[in-house]
């Protein structure tokens, strides 16, 4: 006969395995993300580790009122299953939420089969233009489960009203294993459930890419199981390459791994006809390469003709693994701080660091190797200013464009 001290590690285990299963009916990985119409629309894409029989967003202006889950509305969600190896299989749901009205606050939640998230808040853009603020992240791929949390937290309590974050690639270093995925969620904890975002493939997201020939293998099947993106982009590039105007800003999200001509041609006949006073252009491969032995002369040669052609405002980038910030520049040339030209950055939030290679010193403003930091732009009427701060919340660097 078994005695108590054996028998409850066995109701442990049990009760353990239990919970661990039904775990798997409640949503996780849940994100918001924008759309191209970010005033009246946002999408939301989650992870099951069951089928839903059927899968629901729900959402409703929020209110004081307890209430308020009696008005929320449902809409049905687009289910994807995915294999993740031979024996493990999740199953991702997205709902693009429409309809809504400009600068309001919603609460929503997802799930169905009566499983449920916890309910949680989105605000959509205002109308026209109006002052926005939003952070900008380098490259995060190493340091999600002790040094991202804090630098995530940090950006998280400094702008707690930014109005989404926006992540330049390679969010994960071996994109097809799942589990880095998993460390990628431990490290936003709830940030991407309340903060919207918008994401561009680093050549992280990609099996492989050649240099020489621009080839590519094939970007993560995990990529669009996350993000539900806007597909208003160039052809074959959907959720990839695309853009969105937000309260007076154009913001231009470029695919850096493949088709650069078709996107220079695709970006210039989108700038022709650009309605916004200011334009922000975001590419995972910097135009001025600033760590290790790089540079990436495919992208300077091939987008930066257009950056000049219509004096796009910042270039944000990543990639280097260093921090850098050039001069107002103009056909790779200094200008003055009143004429027109692009600021280039490069900037990191991840642990991954490379040495500096002061190639372009000449064009920089500031420069600096082995920091993680995060930004903070605001756009408000004819300014511009940028602050990078520090995991600890320090000012690093910081600049204003006047316009």
């Amino acid at each position: 006969m078994m005695t108590i001290k054996q028998i409850l590690p066995l109701i442990v285990f049990i009760t353990e395995l239990c919970f661990a299963q039904e775990s798997g009916q409640y949503p996780d990985r849940i994100v918001l993300n924008l759309t191209a119409e970010p005033q009246t629309s946002i999408a939301v894409t989650w992870r099951t580790n069951k089928a839903i029989q059927q899968p629901l967003a729900q959402f409703t202006e929020e209110t004081d009122s307890l209430n308020f889950e009696r008005l929320a509305i449902s809409i049905p969600a687009v289910s994807e299953k995915v294999v993740l190896d031979s024996v493990n299989m999740v199953f991702h749901h997205s709902a693009v939420i429409k309809n809504l009205k400009p600068s309001t606050r919603y609460v929503y939640r997802v799930g169905g089969d009566s499983v449920w998230s916890e309910w949680n808040t989105f605000t959509t853009a205002k109308e026209g233009q109006s002052p926005l603020t939003f952070v900008y992240l380098g490259d995060p791929q190493y340091g999600f489960r002790d040094y991202l949390p804090r630098l995530f937290r940090r950006a998280l309590m400094t702008a707690p009203e930014a109005a989404f974050w926006l992540y330049i690639g390679d969010l994960t270093t071996a994109p097809k294993k799942d589990a880095q995925w998993n460390d990628l969620f431990f490290s936003w904890d709830f940030a991407p459930r309340i903060m919207p975002s918008v994401m561009i493939p680093g050549n992280h997201e990609y099996s492989a890419v050649s240099k020489a020939t621009m080839h590519v293998r094939d970007l993560t099947p995990l990529w669009r199981a996350h993000f539900t993106l806007p597909e208003n982009g160039p052809e074959t590039l959907n959720e990839t390459a695309y853009y969105f105007d937000y309260q007076g800003v154009r913001f231009v999200m470029l695919n850096g791994n493949e088709r650069l001509s078709q996107q220079a041609a695709w970006m210039d006949s989108l700038l022709a006809a650009n309605p916004n006073k200011w334009t922000i252009a975001a590419v995972h491969q910097p135009v001025f390469s600033m760590g290790g032995k790089r540079d990436e002369d495919n992208i300077r040669d091939t987008l930066m003709p257009v950056f000049d052609k219509y004096s796009v405002d910042l270039v944000l980038t990543g990639h280097d693994h260093v921090y850098s910030r050039s001069h107002k520049l103009k056909n790779g040339q200094v200008v003055g701080d009143t004429d027109k030209g692009t600021v280039y950055v490069v900037s990191v939030c991840g642990t991954k660091q490379y040495k500096m290679n002061l190639q372009y010193k000449n064009l920089l403003a500031k420069y600096a190797a082995n920091v993680t930091l995060f930004q903070i732009i605001t756009v408000n009427g004819n300014r511009l200013q940028y602050t990078s701060y520090t995991a600890s919340g320090k000012v690093f660097d910081a600049f204003e464009l006047v316009k």
